[in-house]
């Protein structure tokens, strides 16, 4: 493995394990309690489409869990609104990577680039949406990584959306679960 591949996954782990640190401190913080409280399901919708899309800092919306049941937010009805705003952020790399498409057509440069593709498509096209399954339920990385590519090349978003949303859901409840139980561990 590359020495940057290896710094990768250490920042990564390390920003999530920070991230979790910080929301259990601020899950004991009256006045980001009110704050949360105040902006409720909608300000945490709002939340989990940044995260969806974030690709440069890929802190899921999940590891605030502990805010916003301190806060008063309901657990499973938090990891459900979690889950639908992190499946519209995933949605919006998915339309970068069409529109990526659409443009990269109108140049006879990448035509064989993109025929290559589509042969790809055709010969693995369960296989690549098992991925995106795996690659959403158990990776805590952006799924733009996959998602836009997929948009690009000319995945039907209607087979998409579901995978990424079950995707979304096993892994927001594994860390639901995880986040909770990790510091009562510690």
């Amino acid at each position: 493995m590359h020495k940057k591949s290896i710094f990768v996954i250490i920042f990564v782990g390390v920003l999530l394990a920070l991230s979790f640190w910080l929301s259990e401190l601020l899950a004991e913080n009256d006045v980001v309690k009110e704050l949360v409280f105040g902006y409720g399901y909608a300000g945490m919708f709002l939340i989990s489409i940044i995260s969806g899309f974030n690709i440069v800092i890929p802190v899921p919306a999940i590891t605030f869990l502990p805010v916003f049941t301190g806060a008063g937010l309901g657990f499973w009805s938090s990891i459900i609104i979690i889950t639908a705003g992190m499946t519209i952020g995933d949605g919006l790399g998915y339309i970068i990577g069409r529109t990526g498409n659409r443009l990269a057509r109108d140049k006879n440069k990448i035509k064989r680039y993109i025929k290559e593709i589509m042969n790809t498509k055709k010969k693995y096209n369960l296989g690549v949406v098992t991925l995106l399954f795996i690659y959403a339920a158990f990776i805590p990385a952006p799924n733009e990584v996959i998602i836009i590519p997929l948009g690009f090349m000319g995945y039907r978003f209607k087979h998409i959306f579901p995978v990424v949303l079950a995707g979304n859901l096993v892994f927001n409840t594994l860390s639901a679960f995880g986040v909770t139980n990790l510091f009562k561990i510690i």
